[in-house]
């Protein structure tokens, strides 16, 4: 939780998906344990999304991971909760590899509302309490000006 909060707390969007990167890596372990395929396939989908948004700017790209998202939850998804999750999946495809900035931390706050859903079916305090926390960030991030650089 606390590498994911380190990260929606971030004003630079390099430190936000590389923090992410790694929570989602954490994440997949997670929902392992917690006994849902679909959350823990979805986060480690997430890992390589987060991975490449940074470098590769292509369509394409974006579509085979809206696609995997989709397969994901026609293969996997058996509560309504699951389709959120595949759904914050297909929106975050084309978020990281077409937004930056104001745009991206507004997707990825739409993204955790979403996602917090499968948190509640799980009964997973640390995923609530996890999308909650992360949630304010981004509020607080889009509503506070990145610090301003010292002038020497």
């Amino acid at each position: 939780m606390a590498m994911g909060w380190w990260a929606n707390s971030q004003h630079c969007d390099k430190r936000l998906v590389q923090g992410n990167t790694i929570a989602a890596a954490l994440t997949a372990v997670h929902f392992g344990l917690m006994g849902s395929p679909l959350a823990m396939s979805n986060q480690l989908v997430n890992v390589a999304r987060f991975s490449l948004c940074q470098r590769y700017r292509h369509a394409s790209i974006a579509l085979l991971f809206a696609a995997l998202a989709v397969i994901q939850g026609l293969l996997l998804a058996n509560h309504w909760s699951e389709w959120m999750v595949v759904t914050a999946a297909v929106v975050s495809s084309f978020l990281l590899f077409f937004t930056h900035g104001f745009r991206l931390r507004l997707g990825l706050l739409l993204c955790a509302g979403l996602n917090i859903t499968l948190s509640i079916h799980l009964l997973s305090w640390s995923g609530i309490i996890y999308q909650l926390v992360s949630g304010g960030m981004l509020i607080r991030s889009l509503v506070t000006p990145p610090p301003q650089p010292a002038i020497p």
